[in-house]
């Protein structure tokens, strides 16, 4: 059995370099954490920033504050390395200014924005700025195909619960370990998808559909007999209705289902005990092949199941 990954800390500061490396000690820092994007200085013989990253088996979370600068994801950058993830950006000094889909979104403090990686997106600061960058896997939130960035209001209601969760965890940064930090994360992945539902008053039909697919693959994503046939069925929609009102929210049945089952199989492999197999993880979380099931995974998280485990 391999070792676990190890649950990693870490801190970067420009200051520690002189003046003309700062930038691209910077960009080579958020090219290792954020995947393949741009780095445009507005200064970069005198740029400064810092950051701290907590990273496990997947999950990532990153506390930045930084000069001005601007970040862009072609899609040239895309095809380089494929990473089909979200990130949620959280201001909570300055500004930062999010673009995606011809549609510009203003997070200022207090409030949190989602965008996906599969489409170009630039997101910056017009003066220095500081804020939390969270990775979430793909799928893992509803986002509608061709809106823009998601905006959340972060300042009460569960909103403000979620900001907390967040700040907290990044302050016990030290304390906490792989398995609770990757916990924690879950919790928070959970909580932002219930104030991306709340967001509209009014849901259309397409809502509603997506709100019940969703609902029902969390209760029923063990069962390895689920298909996105079964659900139209148990739900009483059309496969088609089914089809377009997660192409709405940038996903299909079947990613939607190898997400639930994923992100099942990495909890359990974090908690069971060192006697359960992989096998026997993967078979209780609805997949009928371990090889499909070990390539998927280290698809999703980067890592294999077997690195997941607790030492």
């Amino acid at each position: 059995m391999s070792v676990a990954e190890p649950y990693f800390v870490g801190r970067v500061d420009t200051g520690a370099v002189l003046p003309r490396e700062s930038a691209d000690l910077w960009a080579e820092h958020v090219g290792r954490n954020q995947g393949t994007l741009q780095c445009r200085f507005a200064s970069p013989s005198s740029f400064r920033g810092a950051m701290a990253v907590q990273r496990y088996a997947g999950y990532q979370l990153i506390d930045f504050w930084s000069d001005s600068i601007v970040y862009s994801r072609s899609r040239a950058d895309i095809r380089r390395d494929g990473d089909e993830g979200l990130r949620v950006m959280i201001a909570t000094d300055g500004e930062v200014r999010l673009r995606q889909d011809d549609a510009t979104a203003q997070v200022l403090p207090g409030y949190g924005a989602v965008v996906t990686k599969t489409r170009p997106v630039d997101f910056g600061q017009p003066l220095a700025a500081r804020g939390w960058v969270m990775n979430v896997p793909a799928g893992a939130l509803p986002l509608e195909v061709g809106a823009g960035p998601a905006l959340i209001d972060l300042r009460e209601g569960l909103g403000a619960v979620v900001s907390g969760l967040i700040s907290e965890l990044g302050e016990q940064r030290a304390t906490v370990d792989g398995p609770e930090f990757a916990a924690a994360c879950d919790t928070i992945i959970d909580l932002l998808r219930l104030c991306l539902r709340r967001r509209a008053a009014m849901p259309t039909v397409l809502a509603t559909v997506d709100t019940a697919v969703r609902d029902h693959v969390l209760r029923h994503a063990d069962d390895p007999d689920l298909t996105p046939i079964e659900i139209a069925r148990s739900l009483g929609w059309s496969l088609r209705q089914v089809q377009l009102a997660l192409h709405h929210t940038g996903t299909t049945p079947s990613e939607l289902i190898r997400g639930a089952r994923l992100d099942r199989a990495h909890r359990r492999l974090r908690e069971s005990p060192s006697d359960r197999t992989v096998a026997e993880i993967a078979y209780a979380s609805g997949f009928r092949s371990l090889s499909a099931f070990g390539s998927a995974f280290k698809a999703r998280f980067g890592v294999t199941p077997q690195d997941v485990r607790p030492r």
